[in-house]
């Protein structure tokens, strides 16, 4: 643990710094109702970024920086201008078109240049691991003096309607875009911007309850995709996206028991959870019945929390196949660790192993794979001629469940059937 904390630190601090600055600027593209600005100045940065690597300059040079800053003020002034032809076209549907276009001439650029997918996909995604120390030298006096000029300037910036203001803010913000996108990458950085500052808007009315509550939210979120990246070994930034959109889920889950009537919250929010189980019981028992061989999501989830269910239908000599198949299975699992093992310490120890005997041990773990798909197989088949045997009955009995947790009116329908 001590390991991973001083291995991720720097790059959370980094992620705090975004937190910092994205859920104020968050606030603001709310309240403007330009909700997809941050897509549409992150898409432009990567462009420019793209532009830079077509004419091969590195990825993190002051040159590719340059090369996206010039891109994102070129579309701050293209934005400032939408709010004037919002009179007639809404300004989100226009902030839409230079995402699309910009996301396109992407495209087009790497479609043909040598590892050009690696450069879109390190553009979405970003690789806030490689950000440290360093990074925050940079980042934290540009934060800063942005924030300080809105700050400075937050009754001018506030008023709409005057094209300097509206350049103004769309450049400061294309500023903080563009290096944060050098960092972290597009998805990543729209949701340090819109799910902070969401979560904020939604349980506070002032501007510095909404930014203490985004900050506090952001900094709990990017802590646990951080965590969670490390202990599952994900991509960092995926993870922390995915853990962006589950907090953004709790606190609407959390809203009505928050900020409303909580006795009417739990009606709402039981009903409709009573009816998606309902469906996925009487979904599984329909396909039970239908195609008993087939994967059975449901009953596979059941048996793999609760392992003793499958022996409720088992015969004796099936649980027997069963339990032996499992058993050989892990046996071979467990040998092939073993020479994985062994083959990576010889690595690094320096003992640097023959050909011969690498070639044996890949021989071998091929050959333990393939005794495990069989006798995985073996699983497979005793499971589904157990369930092809009960199917009639276990479908019913899972018709009956998803009838009884149904949050049907039983009362009316009884009182009908009765008269």
């Amino acid at each position: 643990m001590i390991e991973a904390i001083g291995f991720l630190w720097p790059s959370f601090l980094v992620a705090v710094c975004l937190v910092g600055i994205h859920a104020y600027f968050g606030i603001q593209v709310l309240a403007r109702n330009v909700i997809f600005v941050d897509l549409a100045l992150a898409q432009i940065a990567a462009l420019g970024a793209t532009v830079a690597f077509m004419l091969g300059h590195p990825a993190q040079s002051l040159a590719t920086y340059g090369y996206s800053l010039s891109f994102t003020l070129l579309a701050a002034v293209l934005l400032a201008f939408t709010r004037a032809w919002a009179v007639r076209v809404p300004q989100e549907a226009l902030i839409g078109v230079i995402y699309v276009v910009a996301a396109a001439a992407s495209i087009l650029l790497i479609d043909r240049a040598p590892q050009g997918a690696e450069h879109l996909k390190q553009i979405l995604t970003g690789n806030i691991l490689t950000s440290g120390l360093s990074d925050i030298a940079v980042i934290v006096p540009l934060y800063l003096a942005v924030g300080l000029l809105h700050f400075l300037l937050r009754n001018r910036l506030a008023k709409s309607g005057s094209l300097f203001w509206e350049f103004v803010f769309y450049a400061t913000f294309g500023m903080v875009v563009t290096s944060s996108v050098a960092l972290a990458g597009v998805l990543l950085v729209f949701s340090f911007l819109i799910i902070p500052a969401t979560i904020g808007v939604m349980f506070a009315s002032t501007l510095a309850r909404q930014l203490a509550i985004g900050w506090v939210a952001g900094i709990l979120t990017s802590a646990a995709g951080f965590a969670a990246s490390f202990a599952f070994d994900l991509p960092t930034g995926a993870a922390i996206v995915c853990a962006f959109g589950a907090a953004l889920a709790l606190a609407g889950l959390a809203y009505p028991f928050v900020r409303g009537d909580r006795v009417a919250a739990i009606g709402t929010t039981l009903s409709p959870a009573r009816w998606v189980v309902a469906a996925a019981i009487a979904g599984s028992a329909i396909m039970l019945l239908v195609a008993p061989r087939a994967d059975q999501p449901l009953l596979d989830l059941l048996e793999q929390a609760a392992p003793s269910l499958r022996y409720l239908y088992f015969t004796r000599a099936e649980a027997a196949a069963y339990q032996d198949a499992v058993e050989t299975a892990e046996r071979h699992r467990l040998a092939a660790e073993q020479l994985i093992e062994q083959e990576q310490q010889s690595r690094t120890q320096g003992a640097a192993l023959d050909e011969t005997t690498v070639q044996r041990i890949s021989s071998f773990l091929k050959s333990y794979a393939e005794m495990r798909k069989g006798e995985q197989f073996v699983m497979s088949e005793v499971r589904a001629r157990a369930r092809e045997r009960i199917r009639w009955v276990a479908s019913l009995a899972l018709l009956a469940i998803a009838l009884l947790l149904a949050p049907l009116p039983w009362r009316r329908l009884l009182a009908g059937v009765t008269r």
